[in-house]
């Protein structure tokens, strides 16, 4: 039997905790005025999970705002699965 280490498949590999949010959020793509809502799912220091209607529209990059005034935050998306996408702060 071979043994490969500590390394699990599925260890939490996150920088930051997350907390389980469930609640109204927008984003705005860069460069542009306009802003779309999301349904945040969970929220770190460092990163963002959002479910967003038409997410293959959703740009690399955008400023991810908890409310329509918030001045937010750049994000980077790292990855998308179906309605979902899951984002970093940069």
């Amino acid at each position: 039997m071979a043994i490969f280490g500590s390394a699990r498949r599925g260890k939490e590999q996150r920088k930051a905790t997350r907390r389980k949010v469930s609640t109204s959020g927008f984003i705005r793509p860069d460069g542009g005025f306009a802003v779309r809502p999301c349904t945040i799912i969970d929220l770190s220091d460092t990163g963002v999970q959002i479910s967003i209607d038409a997410p293959g529209s959703v740009p690399s990059t955008f400023t991810f705002m908890t409310s329509r005034t918030a001045k937010g935050r750049r994000a980077s998306v790292k990855w998308r699965r179906g309605s979902q996408i899951g984002a970093e702060f940069v």
